[in-house]
Formats: structure tokens, sequence, C-alpha cells
């Protein structure tokens, strides 16, 4: 529980200190993407990369140096061993760029290039993985590609899988298969070392979350169809083992044996792989906890929020699970739940910008259980 708490303590104040560093409300239109190695935290919201000191909450540097009208990033970073830092845009530019954080240049107050990769054909949406010294990265092109972070070039090339649909969620892997969900209701599994394609299932919905392993060696994947489902990893078998109320929309967390995820109607699930049950269905609170969705509709992250309070005392060893959510409703506002041992869990709010605009919504969530 240390552990955890200490993980959501750095987020929060990742969060919280970053804002501050901009000076006032940070404004964006896209929900970021996070990361952390222990010592520094990775936020790609919209135009920059920003690097942030999480023993003091001060900004390090950004990318670029000045603004570039054709990057955009909100897809999470991922984290080489060697310190790299691999950023994908969204923009017009589609480049996948691994920047040198060792390595800041003495004009522009932000990290030298590493290499970059300019193959992919649309967003960059997803984090890539990174496995055995390849880095296997999704694109809303409907391909996988596949890099050698060892090759020593400066401008990288890629063996291309092609799958298809947009594909929007990290990759998973156990070691032998790489394990890749699409909007187009699909779900394959590609062999780590031929790229082949080992199996592909259609789920009869689209899978805007990754695939989990369970501790069973089995893969688990929601989907828009409104089911959990459970796959055999080597042959892409699979069966339905929960009917939720809604769409499924984010990746399920796993701890141990069990299942946690929620629906976009707001409901949150407990699922035990051990025996194949479900341990609970938490439905919304009223008047505590309550779900939304963008304007058009589209629901766009984990399904619970806080208004205003839990409404009772929390203990923070009751603290499992933190959410942290987005609303694409204009521009940019931040939230964060902040909770202690003892303490009512309480959202701080920035001043809100007084511009008469829609605001951009950003929640970070303690959920009780």
């Amino acid at each position: 529980m240390r552990k955890k708490l200490i993980i959501v303590t750095m987020i929060v104040l990742g969060a919280l200190f970053l804002s501050a560093c901009a000076g006032g409300a940070v404004r964006g239109t896209s929900w970021p993407g996070l990361a952390a190695d222990g010592q520094t935290a990775y936020l790609a919201d919209g135009s920059f990369i920003y690097a942030v000191d999480l023993s003091n909450g001060t900004e390090l540097w950004r990318y670029p140096g000045t603004r570039n009208g054709k990057l955009t990033f909100y897809a999470t970073p991922a984290i080489t061993p060697d310190g790299l830092v691999i950023v994908g845009s969204a923009g017009t530019d589609h480049s996948l760029i691994a920047l040198n954080p060792a390595d800041i240049n003495p004009e522009t107050k932000a990290p030298v290039e590493a290499w970059k990769f300019t193959g992919g054909g649309d967003h960059w949406v997803a984090a890539p993985l990174i496995l055995n010294n390849k880095l296997f990265a999704v694109n809303s092109d409907g391909n996988l590609y596949v890099l050698d972070l060892q090759d020593g070039k400066s401008i990288k090339e890629a063996t291309v899988v092609k799958l298809k649909g947009r594909l929007w969620a990290q990759p998973t892997t156990d070691g032998e298969r790489v394990y890749v969900t699409s909007l187009d209701h699909s779900v394959f599994a590609v062999n780590a070392d031929t790229y082949d394609i080992v199996w592909h299932e259609d789920l009869g919905g689209a899978v805007p979350g990754s695939a989990v392993l369970g501790a069973d060696g089995m893969l688990y994947v929601g989907s828009l169809a409104s089911k959990l489902e459970r796959f055999d990893s080597a042959t892409g078998k699979h069966q339905s083992v929960l009917d939720a109320e809604n769409w499924v929309w984010s990746t399920p967390a796993m701890d141990g044996d069990t299942l946690y995820f929620g629906d976009v109607a707001g409901n949150f699930y407990s699922f035990n792989t051990a025996t194949g049950k479900s341990n609970w269905k938490q439905a919304p609170i009223p008047n505590c906890v309550e779900n939304r969705r963008a304007h058009d509709g589209r629901a766009l992250g984990q399904v619970l929020h806080q208004r205003q309070h839990f409404g009772r005392q929390i203990d923070a060893s009751q603290i499992r699970i933190l959410a942290y959510i987005a609303h694409d409703v204009g521009q940019l506002k931040r939230h964060a739940a902040l909770f202690g041992q003892g303490q009512r869990a309480a959202r701080i709010e920035p001043e809100d910008m007084d511009d008469g605009q829609p605001h951009y919504r950003r929640h970070l969530v303690a959920v009780a259980v």
C-alpha cells in the first residue's frame, strides 16, 4: 500500500506543480500522457513534453524549446533502460521522437533528439512498448511498427506489421507474443520475434483500451461491446466472463487475482480471475460520484470522478485505485484529488479562467473500496 500511495502522490504533485510552473492554468486541446522514472515525471500535453523534478516540483525542461504548430503530444511517453524518452506526435508531423534528457541544447533549453522515426502514417495515440531492445509502436494508421533500439541510427527504419483499424492502446506482452487491440473490434497476437500474426479475433465492439495479462496466464480485454472477455493467450480462443452495464472504455487494472475496471455509465467492477466470478459491482453514488461524457457523446476515460467529497472519512488504507480522466469540452482546467490518513478526500481546483469559454476538465480520483 505504501508503494501505491507514493505513486499516487507523485502523480498528484506532478500535476499540481506543473500548473504552477506554467504561471497559472495551463491551456491544452488534448488529454495528457504521464510517465515517471522515479526522479522525473514526463508529461505529454498539447504542444510540449514537460519534464518535472519530483523532488521539488520544478520544471526541468520542455520540448520543443519553442512551439511547433506541426507537433501535438498526448501519447504517454516511453522511457528506455538507457534513459531516452520516446514520444509520438499526434499533429500534422507524425514523427516518433527519442529525446535524451542527459543532453540539453544550451540555446533551446530542450533535450537533443537522439533519433527520429518519420514512417508513421497517422497520429501516435498510444505509448509504445519496449521489449528486448525493440520498440513496438502502434499508430492510428492501423500498423504496428517495430524499431531496433540498438542500431545506432539517428533516422530510424521499422519493420511494418500490417494490422487494421485505429490503434489507440499500448501493446501488451508476455515476452513471447505482443497483443494489440483495435477500434475495428479486433485483438491481435503478434510473434515478438518473427512479427507474424499468431491469431486475430473480433469482439463485436471497438477496443480502445489495452489487453491485460492475468496471474492465470490468460488475457483479459474490455470493449465497447460492454463485455469483459478472457482469452487463451496462445490460441486466441475466448469467451465473455462478465457483462458490463455499458461500454468498457479503459484498460482494466490487475492486482494479483483481482481485476478492476469501470464502464462509461459509472459502474465499477471487481472480478476474480482465479474463480472466474465477479467479486462485486459498485453502482454510481448519487450526489457523490458521477459519470460524464464529451459533448459529442464520446466517453474519453475512466468512468468515476469526484464532484465534491466522498461524504465520509476515508482511511488511506482504504484507497485502492487512482483514476485519471478527461472530458473534451473545450479548453483546459485541472483538478486534483488529495487524500491522507484520517482526512476527507477533497478536490482542489485552480482559479477558473475567466475567458467565457468552456473548459477542458481533468480529474485525479481516489476510489475507496
